[in-house]
């Protein structure tokens, strides 16, 4: 089963895991193969042309390190604002 079947939502999603995917620095072709799909499906969900399965989801959530609801909702912007202040947080302890 398809988790977002929405085109809007295939892209929206598809940017936040190539987002991740990349600020964590990782190759297509590693994810790929750690979840056991060509890399041209990988680029396909990317890019929001295919959806991706739930259970596919749940398995990059574990590739990447994150909770798949962290790439369901990712913002670039606040995970730099994050970054940034927890790396800046020892300044003002």
């Amino acid at each position: 089963m398809l988790y977002h079947q929405r085109k809007t939502e295939r892209m929206q999603l598809g940017r936040n895991i190539k987002s991740l995917r990349s600020l964590k620095g990782f190759p297509l072709k590693y994810v790929a193969t750690e979840l056991g799909m060509s890399i041209s499906n990988l680029s396909n969900i990317e890019n929001g042309i295919t959806g991706i399965e739930q259970k596919t989801l749940y398995k990059l959530g574990q590739v990447l390190g994150v909770e798949p609801q962290q790439i369901q909702v990712f913002n670039a912007e606040n995970f730099f604002s994050i970054a940034v202040n927890t790396s800046t947080s020892w300044k003002t302890n």
